[in-house]
């Protein structure tokens, strides 16, 4: 009887310990952020502002040698000039819209379930979900009528909230090597380690 008693009253103090008697679980997947940016379309931005900048040297070496008295040819090279830089200004913020990622991703979808989201509006970044419990990495991104398949490797792990909810986690998210069609390199905002909610990849095409 002494030992049933001591038994019981080990019970009630483990139980009595146990930090997460009144945790809630919570189940939902976490979040990594996706951004898109048109390498090809920068590099043929440049390529066409070096350009209009080599012209419009040249302007400005004619115009130091031009008599003062050729007003019309003066005229003539300014109106050039402007027109040369209004078309750089006009390069310079397609290529800062394109650098913030603002881009139309037709879809993306999780391979081999039936999560598919849709787009109809551009936007500069695209929040996919994680699996909490890794039954799915693999997603299909579509820009422009091509598609890529961009594969995930993460740990899930717990953790309490300030509301002692659980929290599935995910962390060392990493993307892993893929034969791209389109897709040229891969960069991370991460200094160390990406972690859900926190990491940003972005996909240079």
């Amino acid at each position: 009887m002494k030992q049933l008693l001591s038994i019981f009253i080990l019970f009630l103090i483990i139980t009595s310990c146990d930090p997460c008697d009144d945790c809630t679980s919570v189940t939902y997947e976490p979040t990594v952020q996706l951004k898109f940016i048109n390498q090809d379309s920068i590099s043929k931005l440049d390529a066409l502002i070096s350009i209009n900048s080599i012209e419009d040297d040249k302007i400005d070496s004619l115009l130091q040698v031009i008599d003062d008295s050729e007003t019309n040819k003066i005229d003539s090279l300014n109106n050039e000039k402007s027109a040369i830089d209004s078309v750089n200004a006009a390069y310079n913020v397609i290529k800062s819209t394109i650098n913030s990622g603002l881009i139309l991703v037709q879809r993306i979808s999780i391979v081999g379930s039936s999560y598919d989201s849709i787009y109809t509006d551009s936007a500069s970044s695209f929040s996919i979900p994680l699996s909490y419990d890794k039954s799915f990495n693999q997603y299909e991104i579509v820009i422009n009528d091509f598609s890529e398949i961009i594969e995930f490797d993460y740990n899930n792990v717990q953790e309490l909230d300030e509301s002692r909810n659980v929290l599935i986690r995910a962390t060392n998210i990493r993307v892993v090597e893929s034969n791209y069609v389109k897709i040229d390199s891969v960069q991370s905002n991460c200094e160390e380690t990406c972690i859900d909610g926190e990491a940003i990849f972005t996909f240079y095409f």
